[in-house]
């Protein structure tokens, strides 16, 4: 899974945080980070629009090729997710 982000933007802070707190927490995710360059306009490149066709951050790229857009989304997939008995570990962030 990859988490696409730029680092001080609001809401993918948001979810950074959320995950950096459920790893204090014990919890584990695996799951990379892809900085998308905001100031550059990456977030309006076809490869980002594919992803999220508002061109927003954070998105989530679930294994499948699925897609999350929304930070409220991945915080209740992740709590989702971790109820699964073979969730992995390795939370990078």
């Amino acid at each position: 899974m990859k988490l696409y982000v730029f680092p001080v933007a609001p809401n993918p802070t948001k979810v950074r945080l959320y995950l950096a707190e459920k790893a204090a927490g014990g919890a584990t995710i695996d799951l990379s980070q892809v900085t998308v360059n905001l100031p550059q306009g990456e977030q309006r490149k076809p490869e980002h629009l594919t992803r999220n066709p508002f061109g927003r951050l954070p998105v989530l790229e679930l294994d499948e090729g699925s897609y999350l857009i929304e930070s409220l989304d991945l915080a209740r997939w992740d709590a989702r997710y971790r109820e699964r008995p073979a969730a992995k570990a390795a939370l990078t962030l």
